[in-house]
């Protein structure tokens, strides 16, 4: 495997896993299923929005209240609430892969994740944002994944040759996106098959003499 100077990695289905049951008792609140909540709060356009920083958070999550409420009759306000008080949780296990990196101190850890304005006080109310050496939010950057242009961002400003960067995304396009802008990038599928990348990385483990 080439050298890696930089291990950057994605939130949303590698750190970071939304609860489907509690998102599934939160749209059924509203009198919806979730493929009918989705339609609206993911529309392409809108989402787009809001992981770009054109929308804030506030802003993204009042406008789908707003479509919501227009199409279902539901009060915006509670859709609102209830859209931006969905629960999550962490993946521990990698979570201490990540500290195992950190000790080794081979390379600048990062997180890049396609997110909203509010990514940043998420991360601290779980104090992730110390696992990091430097948080990456599409919002802010004004690009996001998969556009290849994004990646050679993030690689200027971590001060880093794209070639030298190993991604790590459970999303395959975010993947390809990557790999067009000459990183090395894999796709998560688990704990276990992470250990093994960052092993074949030389990510792991002492230094060898």
């Amino acid at each position: 495997m080439p050298p890696v100077d930089a291990l950057i990695v994605d939130l949303d289905g590698v750190i970071r896993h939304w609860d489907a049951d509690h998102f599934a008792e939160t749209v059924a609140s509203f009198g919806l299923d979730v493929p009918a909540f989705s339609a609206i709060a993911f529309e392409p356009e809108l989402l787009a929005g809001g992981m770009t920083g054109a929308l804030s958070f506030d802003e993204w999550a009042d406008e789908i209240g707003r479509r919501v409420a227009a199409r279902h009759g539901c009060d915006a306000a509670t859709v609102t609430r209830g859209f931006a008080a969905l629960r999550w949780s962490v993946d521990e296990g990698v979570v201490a892969l990540l500290r195992e990196v950190r000790r080794a101190r081979r390379v600048k850890l990062a997180l890049f994740s396609n997110a909203s304005t509010k990514l940043e006080a998420d991360l601290e109310s779980r104090n992730l944002h110390l696992e990091f050496d430097v948080v990456f939010n599409s919002a802010r950057l004004g690009q996001a994944k998969p556009d290849p242009d994004a990646f050679r961002t993030v690689a200027g400003l971590l001060g880093v040759p794209v070639e030298r960067c190993l991604f790590v995304d459970d999303t395959v396009p975010n993947v390809d996106g990557a790999r067009a802008a000459g990183m090395q990038a894999e796709a998560f599928t688990g704990v276990r098959s992470f250990r093994s990348l960052l092993e074949r990385a030389e990510l792991l483990g002492a230094p060898s003499a």
